[in-house]
Order: C-alpha cells, then sequence, then structure tokens
C-alpha cells in the first residue's frame, strides 16, 4: 500500500535537495568574498604607498628645476588630487568587509533553512514509520478477521 503522505515526502525531499545546494553556493559565495578582503586591503596599500613614492618623486623633480612660478601650486594640487582619492579606496575595504558580513548571515540563514528542512523530514520519515506499522497491524488484524469468518462459514 502507498504510503499516504507519498507525495508530501517527494516534495520535502525535493526542498532539502535545493536547500543543501543553495547553503554549498552560499559557502562559495562566502568564500568569495573572503577572498576580496585582503585584494582590496592590497590595493588600498599599494596605493598609498605609489602615493607616497609619486610625492616624494614630483618634490624631488621639482627640486632639480628652477621654480616657475605655480610649479608648487600645480604640486600641491597633484597631491590633492591624489590624496582624494584614498577614500574610494578606504571604501572598497569597507564595501569588501560588508559584502563578508552579507555572506555570513547568508550562509547562517541557509543553514538554518537546511535545518529545518532536515527536521521536517524526519517528522515525515517518522511518521511514516508509525503509518506502516500501523498498516502491517491492520492489514494482519483484517487477515485474521477474514480467516475467522472463513472458518465460521465451514463449520457453520
Amino acid at each position: 500500500m502507498k504510503y499516504v503522505l507519498a507525495d508530501l515526502v517527494r516534495v520535502r525531499v525535493l526542498r532539502r535537495d535545493r536547500v543543501e545546494r543553495e547553503l554549498l553556493k552560499a559557502k562559495e559565495h562566502l568564500a568569495e568574498m573572503e577572498k576580496m578582503v585582503p585584494i582590496r586591503e592590497k590595493e588600498l596599500e599599494d596605493y598609498e604607498k605609489w602615493v607616497d613614492q609619486e610625492i616624494d618623486r614630483q618634490y624631488a623633480e621639482l627640486l632639480r628645476q628652477a621654480v616657475r612660478k605655480g610649479s608648487v601650486d600645480d604640486l600641491k594640487e597633484n597631491i590633492r588630487i591624489m590624496r582624494s582619492k584614498t577614500p574610494e579606496y578606504v571604501k572598497r575595504v569597507q564595501d569588501a568587509k560588508n559584502d563578508v558580513k552579507k555572506a555570513e548571515e547568508e550562509l547562517e540563514a541557509k543553514r538554518k533553512e537546511m535545518e529545518q528542512a532536515h527536521r521536517n523530514l524526519e517528522k515525515l520519515y517518522a511518521h511514516r514509520e508509525e503509518w506502516t506499522a500501523e498498516q502491517l497491524k491492520l492489514d494482519e488484524f483484517n487477515s485474521d478477521k477474514e480467516l475467522e469468518e472463513a472458518v465460521r462459514q465451514k463449520s457453520v
């Protein structure tokens, strides 16, 4: 006899499998986001080093030449422009860290969803075992009843 909730079991198995795939994707996404943090930090560090080196280079170049009117102002403007880009790199680092945090939260949500899917499926499996045992008892009872009826009819 087919289990009365067999279709529901099939749906719950499919749901669990889907959540497992989503959990794996969430883990992969987190790993990707975690890789980006040191990359962004390195970009910031490299940019800050480059700015410092570029300032030193431009100062040295300025000192080697005869200073013309506006040269110092041009150097100050270049320095301001280069330094003004630093917050963009800092923001990239912070964004990468925020992405990691979001990915961790998504992963935790998927873990909870996975646990719930497993619990729901286990409840159905337990019910199926109980239902199967009851069906066996009922079938046995009905067989005994039929046998008693057959014996009673023979004796009459």
